[in-house]
């Protein structure tokens, strides 16, 4: 025979669970490429010549850091490294709820910036400048998912490059 304390304590527990599920909000999904403005390149490099820019992000300064690798071209041609096609680490799926705040790091750990990413945002491919400036368009029309390649992954970054090249114009 149950008792009824025991009886109380389950339905008790029951309603805290049904509780939290309701308070729950929805997982938002966004996909961010990280890309190198024309202005990060140095005076030195050649059209040719391939980058490696290395940078951290981490979302709501709680979570582990990132790490990114952008490597690229000036004149926007699929870079290469020692004669193979360079892979990329600047396309990840960030998932949150509500709102994020996506802080953006040196090579050294200096902080360079940081963006604000909220619910209405879901689902879109956003693209993130691996320098700090005052202005860049975000939305970019590519899925929301991780490159299947390296192809796929500079083609992420030559649309975000791309989307920001006539803003950078403006600037200067």
């Amino acid at each position: 025979m149950l008792s009824l304390r025991i009886v109380a304590v389950a339905l008790f527990s029951c309603f805290l669970l049904a509780c939290n599920v309701e308070d729950e909000q929805p997982r938002s999904q966004i996909a961010v490429t990280f890309y190198p403005p024309a202005s990060s390149f140095p005076s030195s490099a050649g059209d040719s010549v391939t980058i490696t820019q290395k940078r951290y992000f981490r979302a709501d300064g709680g979570s582990p850091a990132q790490s990114i690798t952008i490597n690229q071209r000036r004149d926007g041609a699929q870079p290469s490294i020692n004669g193979e096609e360079a892979s990329q680490n600047a396309t990840f799926i960030v998932d949150f709820t509500a709102s994020t705040t996506l802080d953006i790091y040196s090579e050294g750990g200096e902080f360079l910036y940081n963006v604000d990413i909220f619910s209405d945002m879901t689902q879109r491919h956003l693209c993130l400048p691996s320098v700090y400036l005052s202005q860049f368009e975000l939305v970019v029309e590519s899925p929301v998912k991780i490159a299947d390649s390296k192809q796929e992954a500079h083609q992420f970054i030559l649309a975000c490059r791309e989307l920001n090249a006539v803003i950078e114009v403006q600037a200067e």
